[in-house]
């Protein structure tokens, strides 16, 4: 299964107070050829994690834009979680 984020984290990157340069960090996984060549991962799944969940916003912007993305689509893969365990209590 590829596992994407149901909902954005609460300190999601791409959140509109962000003060991240998103066109920087989505230059960091794209492809020069096109699309990108990867994915966010969402930190809130942890890193430690043997399969983290693909950024939830991300997925929604992009997940035709990259091979993983398309081919669980196609195969009908996508599960969809909501794990957090980078909480901000």
């Amino acid at each position: 299964m590829f596992k994407v984020q149901k909902d954005p984290c609460s300190s999601c990157i791409y959140r509109g107070d962000s003060p991240l340069e998103i066109e920087k960090l989505e230059r960091q996984v794209a492809d020069p050829h096109g699309g990108f060549s990867g994915h966010r991962i969402c930190h809130h799944t942890g890193s430690g994690l043997s399969d983290p969940a693909c950024c939830a916003v991300f997925w929604r912007r992009h997940k035709d834009d990259f091979p993983a993305g398309q081919i669980a689509q196609r195969l009908g893969v996508v599960e969809y979680v909501q794990i957090d365990v980078f909480r901000e209590d």
